[in-house]
């Protein structure tokens, strides 16, 4: 009996897997994974899943780190570097120590790749140029990233090899120079239109020290879960709430958001199978930063009310949404979300809890001259992100006109009997309404 009541959640674990594989089937992973985690036990089933990503249909792309190793190389050699601002000062005797330890790491990246019976290549696909001085100091063959030659990784990709990303690039007349890897892989993140950037190293997130960021997710072991890039600057502005280290993963997150990258995942790569669980399943393990789509969208005012009731009266003469009192509308104002361009409102929505797990999204309308760009969806999510905030199992709908718009954005559509009570008294049988729902623990599996 217990073992046969443990396989719905089974099923229901590989369903959330396949959900996944749907949607980023023949997207870009650009996969940060820094040189200290070479000598890790774990580190060979890391690179495993990696390959496993890839035989998904997943377009992987890795850019090995190489600190630590350059480190140890030039230890070896009797030498050590000058760091300003965090930054390594790569001079001319250290620049070959550097492409030595660079070689090395991808080299025995490509060994477990091809242990794994996959292809990868590892080549010059950076076009660098030199640091130069800042502040006085004199950077030497410490380089920045000028360009990412697109087309050339995006040709292996197509042939089915894995491409590495050495932190070595080089300028138009073949003069190399030592890069980021972190730099590295937010530049080839954002050239590549990554879905997803994964900053992979022995930090297991950020940690949320002292008074979390409002509005932010913090896990049992004390780091953030995930945050939109528009509270970063409270993050970064709170005195000690990030070390050197951290401070620089949340900057390069921000920089590959702002650059078009959607996620930014920071893992701990000590873990088995961190990569996987962050990918596959909805809590994941590590924090996730990620682009706000909603900045124009807000929480309406008592004040917005006139511009709800103008935007949403043509469509009850038409008999397509229910008729709203003013009253009515201010009395519940805190469940309504306006989208405002130029600051006049555009579009509304309101999202009415019935209970503890059910609540309703409602006279959804955006004016016509803006309903190109996907503000219906993009009103849709948010309001499906806070229901799921508000601790919401399930989101519906009543429509007569839009049903196939709700079916597009994963509603089912359901019985009246499905209806929590309290709407089903109110139900007008005369208006014949559909009804149209969406379980929010599915669509949070959809999403990653």
């Amino acid at each position: 009996m217990e073992e046969g009541a443990r396989v719905p959640d089974r099923v229901n674990a590989i369903r959330e897997v396949l959900g996944y594989l749907g949607r980023y089937r023949g997207e870009v992973f650009v996969i940060k994974i820094d040189d200290s985690l070479l000598e890790e036990p774990l580190f060979p089933l890391l690179i495993r899943d990696v390959v496993l990503l890839h035989r998904m249909g997943i377009k992987v792309v890795i850019v090995p780190g190489a600190r630590r190793s350059i480190d140890a190389t030039l230890a070896a050699a009797g030498r050590t570097s000058a760091y300003h601002a965090g930054v390594r000062i790569t001079t001319e005797d250290d620049l070959d120590h550097a492409m030595t330890a660079a070689s090395r790491v991808s080299n025995h990246v490509l060994s477990l790749i091809s242990e794994n019976g996959a292809q990868a290549v590892s080549g010059n696909w950076v076009r660098a140029r030199t640091l130069g001085v800042i502040g006085g100091v004199d950077y030497q063959r410490t380089g920045r990233i000028e360009r990412v030659n697109v087309p050339l990784v995006e040709k292996l990709l197509g042939e089915g090899v894995i491409p590495l990303v050495s932190n070595i690039g080089w300028n138009a007349v073949g003069k190399a120079y030592n890069l980021s890897s972190t730099e590295l892989a937010v530049a080839v993140g954002t050239a590549m239109k990554a879905t997803k950037l994964f900053l992979i190293g022995t930090e297991p997130g950020i940690p949320a020290a002292g008074t979390p960021i409002p509005g932010t997710r913090v896990r049992q072991s004390g780091i953030y879960s995930n945050m939109d890039i528009t509270r970063v600057g409270e993050l970064l502005a709170k005195n000690g709430a990030l070390d050197h280290e951290h401070r620089v993963l949340v900057e390069n997150a921000v920089a590959a958001c702002r650059g078009g990258v959607k996620r930014v995942h920071i893992l701990d790569g000590r873990q088995n199978g961190i990569l996987l669980e962050e990918i596959f399943s909805v809590s994941g393990s590590g924090t996730m930063l990620y682009t706000n789509l909603y900045t124009d969208l807000c929480p309406a005012t008592v004040e917005d009310v006139p511009e709800i009731i103008r935007l949403i009266q043509p469509y009850v003469r038409q008999e397509l949404l229910v008729r709203r009192t003013p009253e009515a509308i201010a009395d519940n104002i805190a469940h309504w979300v306006v989208y405002k361009v130029d600051d006049a409102i555009r579009g509304c929505a309101a999202l009415t809890p019935y209970d503890m797990e059910n609540a309703e999204l409602e006279a959804l309308v955006v004016d016509e001259d803006h309903r190109c760009g996907g503000t219906g969806t993009r009103i849709v999510n948010f309001l499906l992100d806070r229901a799921h905030e508000l601790g919401m199992k399930r989101v519906f709908a009543l429509t007569t006109q839009t049903s196939d718009f709700f079916l597009e954005h994963g509603f089912e559509e359901v019985p009246v009997e499905a209806l929590p009570e309290a709407k089903r008294r109110r139900y007008n049988k005369a208006r014949n309404s559909r009804v149209l729902a969406i379980e929010l623990a599915d669509r949070s599996a959809r999403q990653g």
